[in-house]
This record gives C-alpha cells, structure tokens and sequence, in this order.
C-alpha cells in the first residue's frame, strides 16, 4: 500500500505533469497551437490547476523554455568536462551550444518558439547563466594568454551573439552541413584572436 502523497507532493507532482506535457506540445505544435484546454487534457487536473501553477499559457511556455536552457547548459557541460584545456573547452562548447540547435524539441523550443513567442529581456535573463560560462571561458584564456582582445567582456558579448546568430541559422534547416559550417565559422572567429 502506498502512503498518501503530502500537499507538497501533490503540487510537483501536478507541476511536473503540466511541463511534460506542455513541452511535448509546444515542441511539436507550437506555442499559438497549443491551448491550455489541450495541455490538461488526460492529466486528470483542471484549468484552474495550470492557473495557480503557471498563472497563463504564456507562464508554462516560460516554465518549459526556462527548463530547456538548463538542458543546454547541462549537454555543453557534459561535452567539455573531460578537457583540460581552456582553449580546447571554449571551442568545444562553443560547437556544442550550435549542435543544439539540430536537437529535437530543444530546436524547436528555444531557436524557433521562444524568440517567436518571449520578450528579449526574458531570452537574455534564460541566458545569464550561459553568458557567464562563456564570459568566464573567455575570461580565463585571456588571462592565460591564449585570446588576443581588447576586452574580455566585450569579446564574451560578440561571441555571444554570432553563437545565438548562428544557432538560430542552424535550426531553421536539418542539413548536418549547415551545422557543419556554423561549428567552422565559430572555431575560425576564435582562432584570428588566437595568440
């Protein structure tokens, strides 16, 4: 016999349910075929539910898309914690952030419905986190001497948007060779500042 789920428990529980199922429909629908009605349905809950949790559509779709920044960060993480070297690293997971964008529903979530759907300053607060592995990264092959830049911080911010440019490139087709070449634009950005 199990025990009875607490309050709590319940609530993640009902919480887990809307953002899996949400994230299956805003990644194969997207977000304006996507009704909230359409999200609850077969999960047992009521529109109500998904209000106290998310307030709206638009805050599951920030929920999901916020979840979905985490797993990038986690697949580049994982692409470069076996390398010892800084240079290496930031190459490496520069190419891994562009892989993503030929990644299933990551593709559609975060290349194609979310700067359809979100505010900019609410894509640029998902990806503090990211910029600042990258501004570290930058930072720390400066320091060792391997980047020639005037400013670190300024070098991370144009990195940053050609990876975002050419990511959003990458998503809209699912030629290997356009990912391909964006990985090679990126590496050979890096290498002219290469001391």
């Amino acid at each position: 016999m199990s025990a009875k789920l607490t309050k709590a428990e319940q609530t993640l529980r009902t919480r887990r349910a809307i953002l899996d199922r949400a994230r299956q429909l805003f990644a194969t629908k997207g977000y304006a075929a996507t009704g909230t009605e359409e999200i609850i349905n077969g999960l047992g809950i009521t529109r109500g539910a998904l209000y106290h949790q998310f307030h709206d559509k638009l805050g599951v779709f920030k929920a999901v898309v916020a979840e979905a920044y985490g797993e990038m960060t986690d697949y580049i993480h994982n692409q470069v914690e076996t390398i010892e070297d800084p240079w290496e690293q930031l190459i490496v997971g520069c190419q891994a952030f562009l892989e993503i964008a030929q990644q299933g529903d990551l593709r559609r979530l975060v290349y194609i419905e979310a700067p359809a759907v979100l505010a900019a300053e609410t894509l640029v607060e998902f990806d503090q986190y990211g910029f600042g592995l990258l501004y570290e990264s930058i930072q720390t092959v400066v320091n060792e001497g391997k980047l020639n830049t005037i400013d670190a911080q300024g070098f991370a911010h144009l990195l940053n948007g050609s990876l975002n440019e050419l990511a959003a490139w990458v998503a809209q087709s699912n030629d290997p060779q356009r990912l391909k070449t964006a990985q090679i634009l990126v590496e050979t950005l890096l290498i002219r500042h290469q001391r």
